[in-house]
């Protein structure tokens, strides 16, 4: 029935790409490529617990090798460091459950890294940004002259995009004998990362920011990493770093998707011929690029109207058929303040009118000037071409 279920979404998937409705929110979920349901069918004729020594078993047990293969090809690393998680989220807090004691964490991190740090009760201290949302460099060598530490820095952030300096951190981090977490989640896919090169020793990812399923994720560990305390004990899966039987369905789709990763990469090159459509024309309209001086990932834009809150812009936008989503958390259909707007000393008048369109897989050129032609309606602005 769960098999049956899936594929019933695929069919819900292909109507919602036909339908007149245009989807702008891949940093919250990317629309599931169809390769995540490519082996749906083989699993389906010989399904069995990976863990099962019976021929079934190792069916899928081999499944799930050849899925931490094609991750870890991906990143230019060795299968042994790909643990495979429920998500981004389990892979942070196995990963903050390596410290010390004591965690640094970059000001702009995601809540969720927010919140598996307190959970440790260990020391926290803030890494403060600059107004482009970088890092503080000397700042964060001076922490750690004072002594070793779990440092927090995502490679590329959920709202605005911007890409941190990880190849300088990580060197500062081994410099004082400290681990480096990054949370990846954002990042992968959208940028090529090498994680051997950089030598990160924990990174977060998850599956269905790259078309993957919800449910699945993985924690890569440097192979430096000796000991490893999990935080879910059980049968001794992935390693006895995370038990409980694997999400079959989700990590083979993680793996059919992470096998594409140069072609999903490639990808981007249009999408940020896009984004620079977008933000030459949002500017032209009076609008406001957070973070347009630093790198960013090529499929992402976090932008402003001075005069124009951003749950009336979502929900004429909403109206309209366009599905995006405020640069801050939204609960309970309220948009909330941004602790990364904050962070970057972004004055709260125009940080809670935040917008943020983010690109994907199944965006078109078409789209782009269909969302452009609603905000010439809406200021009256002719478009740029």
């Amino acid at each position: 029935m769960f098999l049956v279920g899936l594929l019933h979404l695929e069919h819900l998937i292909i109507k919602f790409m036909e339908t007149e409705r245009i989807y702008f929110d891949y940093n919250a979920s990317s629309l599931i490529r169809k390769e995540a349901f490519n082996l749906l069918e083989s699993i389906n004729k010989s399904y069995g617990n990976p863990s099962s020594v019976h021929e079934e078993g190792r069916s899928m047990r081999d499944l799930i090798e050849i899925s931490r293969t094609h991750i870890a090809n991906s990143l230019n690393t060795n299968e042994k460091n790909v643990i495979f998680t429920s998500g981004g989220t389990e892979a942070i807090d196995i990963a903050l459950n390596q410290n010390n004691g004591r965690i640094i964490l970059n000001s702009t991190e995601h809540v969720a890294v927010f919140e598996s740090a307190k959970k440790t009760g260990s020391t926290i201290e803030i890494l403060e940004v600059d107004d482009n949302g970088i890092v503080n460099l000397d700042k964060l060598d001076s922490m750690l002259q004072k002594g070793p530490a779990l440092v927090c820095v995502m490679f590329a952030n959920n709202e605005t995009g911007i890409v941190q300096p990880i190849k300088k951190i990580s060197e500062i981090v081994r410099k004082y004998n400290s681990y480096l977490f990054c949370d990846a989640v954002q990042a992968y896919g959208k940028i090529k990362i090498n994680f051997n090169e950089l030598d990160i020793h924990f990174m977060a990812l998850s599956a269905h920011k790259v078309g993957g399923f919800p449910g699945s994720g993985a924690l890569i560990i440097n192979e430096s990493i000796k000991k490893i305390a999990p935080i879910t004990l059980g049968g001794g899966q992935e390693f006895g770093l995370r038990g409980g039987t694997e999400n079959l369905i989700g990590i083979t789709a993680f793996g059919e998707c992470a096998k594409l990763i140069d072609e999903i990469c490639s990808e981007n090159q249009k999408l940020k011929e896009y984004i620079n459509i977008l933000e030459k024309n949002i500017e032209s309209f009076g609008g406001f690029i957070f973070g347009g001086n630093s790198q960013r990932l090529p499929n992402t834009s976090l932008f402003a109207f001075p005069e124009i809150k951003a749950d009336t812009m979502l929900m004429k936008l909403d109206l309209a058929g366009y599905s995006v989503s405020s640069g801050s958390a939204c609960s309970s259909g309220k948009v909330k303040k941004s602790h990364v707007l904050e962070a970057m000393n972004i004055d709260d008048k125009i940080s809670s009118n935040a917008i943020r369109i983010s690109l994907g897989w199944a965006t078109k050129k078409s789209h782009i000037t269909n969302l452009l032609n609603f905000f010439e309606d809406v200021f009256n602005k002719t478009v740029l071409e």
